[in-house]
């Protein structure tokens, strides 16, 4: 018998048609649908998009995928926002419902909402088991999907609040990072979006929206594929995509603007704080992913 991980996902998607990014979307889909994980909360943060649209789109992709009736926690509309938002508080609620390891968190944006959460109660940290985050480089790393592209992604999650990143860097609670370095290896495209459209009523929500990305991915990168970023944190907690990297240590650097680097133990400053992060996937990651998010399971 399988023993369900316990996750909370916090998440900023912006799956609507006409080229805004799905990946949030895709993560969501995929963690209802992998059996090794339960999740137990959802809760959405400004980030792709203002709260307001980041909260509904969660809302939307929840329906279609989730249990009957389960809510989306509304989460902070700013950075810095450390109140006690009904994100940060049902966080709080359900890591102390949660039993030994404790809960997983899926951070699928910036931190603010769980950086409220650990300034709210400072216990909670001995009721995280990790903090799965989508942010952090390499050093010197430039995020570039092709030669067509001009300007490097910025590392969003981790630049639009660079504060509640600290927050979370100096607690206590175990971090992996699965960010560009493990992401831009794993590649969605046309085939792939094809099969969203001739499954279940859930993928239709993804279907569209997902065309309309690869198609912004072919026009401004000259790519045929699209990187489903945030699903690698999924397929970290589930142990089910194969994903590796290494123990080492993460830092904010001080530059301008601030940056979030990790490197192995021998290269890393020794003040910097202890984080596992993601480099490779395995092979049938792809596969996987797809499988999973296009089977229907009983909730």
């Amino acid at each position: 018998m399988i023993t369900r991980v316990p996750v909370w996902i916090d998440t900023d998607p912006t799956v609507l048609p006409g080229g805004y990014e799905v990946d949030d979307g895709f993560a969501i889909a995929l963690a209802f649908r992998s059996p090794e994980l339960r999740v137990v909360g959802v809760s959405s943060i400004f980030g792709n998009g203002d709260i307001d649209c980041c909260h509904a789109s969660a809302e939307a992709i929840v329906a279609a995928f989730g249990p009957i009736d389960m809510p989306v926690h509304r989460g902070a509309a700013t950075p810095g926002d450390l109140h006690a938002t009904p994100a940060a508080q049902a966080l709080i609620d359900a890591a102390r419902r949660t039993v030994r390891p404790g809960l997983t968190i899926l951070a699928l944006g910036p931190l603010t909402n769980i950086a409220a959460a650990l300034t709210l109660a400072p216990d909670l940290a001995e009721q995280i088991a990790s903090i799965i985050w989508v942010a952090g480089r390499l050093p010197g790393q430039e995020f570039r999907a092709s030669m067509q592209q001009t300007e490097a992604f910025a590392d969003l999650n981790f630049e639009q609040d660079v504060a509640a990143a600290r927050i979370v860097l100096a607690s206590a609670v175990p971090i992996a990072l699965t960010s560009w370095t493990v992401c831009s290896k794993v590649h969605l495209g046309r085939a792939e979006i094809a099969r969203l459209g001739t499954a279940d009523a859930a993928c239709s929500v993804l279907h569209g929206p997902a065309r309309d990305w690869l198609d912004l991915w072919r026009n401004q990168f000259g790519l045929d594929y699209f990187m489903p970023f945030d699903t690698l944190a999924v397929g970290h907690a589930s142990a089910s995509g194969a994903v590796s990297g290494f123990a080492g240590r993460a830092w904010i650097d001080p530059s301008s603007p601030p940056v979030l680097i990790a490197a192995p133990d021998h290269t890393a400053p020794a003040d910097a704080r202890p984080v596992w992060f993601g480099t490779d996937a395995g092979d049938d990651f792809v596969e996987t992913l797809m499988t999973r998010m296009t089977t229907p399971t009983s909730q």
